[in-house]
């Protein structure tokens, strides 16, 4: 079995999470902890997407679950409505834009990454 193009966006996207929590953190948004988990759990994630996906459909509910465990702790947190509103603190912004936008097209695309593999299984 292939991977799906809906699993590809999936990892794709998680990606963008990952590449807006690093903009975050260079551009010095605090809050941060020395070891942030947040890009080793949307990294790790996608790559399993990417690489196991294909043979392990299981794992394609890996892809929902960790951008909705970080949109979930953004929204209880609650500062980055801060941040999406001033958009002349350039590195925050575009940070926090990639990582929220990023994690619900990820949890989007995991959705239905998810519903045609198992579409397809039970077709058959």
């Amino acid at each position: 079995m292939n991977r799906s193009t809906a699993a590809v966006a999936n990892a794709f996207f998680l990606f963008v999470g990952v590449a807006g929590l690093i903009i975050q953190i260079a551009s010095g948004v605090p809050g941060f902890p020395d070891i942030p988990p947040g890009p080793f759990i949307l990294g790790i994630t996608g790559i399993l997407v990417l690489t196991l996906a294909a043979r392990f459909r299981w794992i394609l509910f890996l892809g929902i679950a960790a951008p909705v465990f970080i949109l979930v702790g953004a929204l209880l947190e609650g500062s980055f409505w801060g941040r999406l509103a001033d958009v002349g603190d350039f590195g925050p912004f575009v940070g926090t834009a990639l990582l929220i936008g990023g994690v619900i097209a990820a949890a989007a695309c995991g959705v239905v990454a998810v519903s045609q593999a198992y579409h397809r299984a039970a077709v058959r």
